[in-house]
């Protein structure tokens, strides 16, 4: 008989000489026997008080209580057979249960294991008993038929089964999942199987079986005294699983991301018969919340049990949903993540901006920013304006002054605009008079960008510009002590990238009296972008 090395670490030493003994017979002489299920192997579940399912599980497969009668949550769970709730062929097949759990339970140990977690063995064939009466799975327990294709297994615990989240139990060696009902597994009380958990086997509980979210079983639920619970799972005989191993699929969504920026999608698909084919990843917008158009597919290989959808692009902003689907193969069923299972969030971007018409900063006179957008700030499509009918009069003199901010939602841009139609200064040095004097300044994610026109301006007798103007960003003119900058463009990326563009920014230091005079100024940015 054939002895996997990973078992030696779990014989205690006390009881080496008995397990020895029957660890170096001939491997005709160590095998299991699976116990024969009469009428049961019908029925995916037997309970004896009640079953009680939450979310959309299905069983495949007759479904039976007795002497219970208690059929509960279907729908939303869905069966594929027939439902015997407390009549004659429910009472056949819960006495055929009792009879095969006495005869899996009086099978004679071919392995007797310390360690009471059976996660990282591999396990040849054969009947396996534990010193511990209560054994758990955590990770992966690996049934290897070594090229036996009348393999079988029988698992005895003298109480409880625990299995761990996404724990799995993998065959190999040509081993399969049904072959006459070939593994077993003996419970002396209760068996629960954790969320996501891919398991093969018929469940031959004293007690009580629970399944948690998502957990499959390729192989019946048979709960002789007890209840049978289930919570979004896939259950089914082994002549519905076809000869198929049941594997899960668990995915793994990228986390949230800014509007227009990648999210991904992977996956791994648990349990079965060592699994390949292929893993389908299709993207649904927000709004979808069946899941029923797909705005982006992915397809990618399995390979050692994982799969990644590799960078998709999102659009607007909202919860995007992700479903992966595992092909199957010819020894694997197919499995499916399910909608809305899978949710990655898109943030939108934060638009922002102001503009205002003229301002003045000088000892003796400030105008404020007149007339003034305020700070907007906001993640959809707007457009804030001023009346282009303000009027300044005094030291300044000024008409039809206009501001304006726009934003558009995803892909994201904001656009500000400010203009003068005239104005003159009186305040210090000399004259200045302007005509049509506008700023423009635009951001999106890819930057920014500014521009300035001007149709006329004069300070004292010198004429700056004669004819409409397109000006160049950040044009100085001096003309005595007076200081102009024209298109003046201002960077900034504190709190987001953005740009201050001005249209006209005077400036006046002479004579003990400092002037300070802002024409058309547009301000733009735009935050969170990938």
């Amino acid at each position: 008989m054939r002895v996997h090395a990973k078992l030696w670490k779990y014989l205690p030493v006390v009881v080496a000489p008995v397990v020895l003994s029957a660890l170096v017979v001939p491997a005709a002489h160590a095998a299991a026997t699976s116990p024969p299920l009469g009428t049961a192997a019908n029925f995916a579940v037997v309970a004896a008080t009640t079953v009680t399912n939450t979310g959309p599980t299905t069983v495949t497969g007759d479904l039976g209580v007795w002497p219970g009668t208690a059929v509960v949550g279907f729908p939303p769970g869905t069966v594929n057979g027939t439902v015997h709730a407390g009549d004659g062929a429910a009472m056949t097949a819960a006495g055929d249960v009792l009879t095969a759990y006495n005869f899996a339970a009086g099978e004679p140990c071919d392995f007797t294991l310390s360690n009471p977690d059976l996660g990282g063995v591999t396990a040849p064939p054969g009947v396996y008993c534990f010193t511990s009466t209560s054994v758990g799975l955590t990770g992966t327990l690996t049934l290897d038929a070594g090229g036996n294709p009348n393999a079988a297994w029988v698992f005895k615990t003298g109480s409880t089964l625990i299995t761990a989240s996404n724990s799995a139990v993998v065959l190999i060696g040509g081993a399969t999942p049904c072959n006459n009902n070939n593994i077993t597994w003996q419970v002396g009380s209760s068996a629960t199987l954790g969320s996501g958990t891919s398991f093969v086997g018929n469940i031959l509980a004293a007690a009580s079986i629970t399944l948690n979210s998502t957990a499959s079983s390729t192989g019946s639920l048979y709960a002789h005294t007890g209840a049978v619970t289930m919570d979004s799972n896939m259950v089914s005989t082994c002549g519905g699983a076809g000869g198929k191993g049941g594997p899960t699929i668990t995915t793994t969504p990228s986390g949230s991301t800014p509007a227009g920026g990648n999210i991904s999608d992977s996956a791994t698909v648990l349990g079965g018969a060592k699994p390949t084919g292929n893993v389908t990843f299709t993207l649904f917008a927000p709004g979808d919340t069946t899941c029923s158009t797909p705005i982006a597919t992915r397809t990618a290989t399995l390979s050692g049990g994982h799969a990644a959808s590799g960078n998709v692009p999102a659009g607007a902003a909202g919860t995007y949903r992700w479903v992966a689907a595992y092909s199957g193969d010819p020894n694997n069923r197919p499995a499916a993540s399910r909608c809305g299972s899978e949710t990655v969030v898109v943030t939108p971007q934060t638009l922002t901006g102001r503009a205002y018409g003229l301002a003045v900063g000088v000892a003796v006179v400030t105008v404020p920013p007149t007339p003034d957008t305020g700070n907007i700030s906001t993640t959809s499509s707007s457009t804030t304006s001023t009346p282009c009918v303000a009027t300044l009069t005094g030291p300044v003199v000024a008409t039809v002054l206009c501001a304006n901010v726009t934003t558009v939602a995803f892909p994201g841009k904001s656009t500000a605009s400010a203009s003068v139609a005239n104005a003159t200064t009186l305040i210090a040095g000399p004259v200045i008079t302007l005509v049509a004097a506008k700023s423009t300044s635009t951001t999106t994610c890819a930057g920014s960008s500014g521009t300035t026109t001007i149709d006329k301006l004069v300070v004292g007798s010198t004429v700056v510009i004669a004819v409409p103007t397109q000006v160049a960003p950040n044009t100085t003119v001096n003309v005595g002590a007076v200081k102009l900058v024209l298109n003046e463009q201002l960077p900034f990326s504190t709190p987001d990238k953005g740009l201050t563009v001005n249209a006209i920014h005077v400036s006046v230091n002479a004579g003990g009296i400092k002037l300070d005079l802002v024409v058309s100024s547009s301000k733009s940015d735009i935050g969170g972008c990938p």
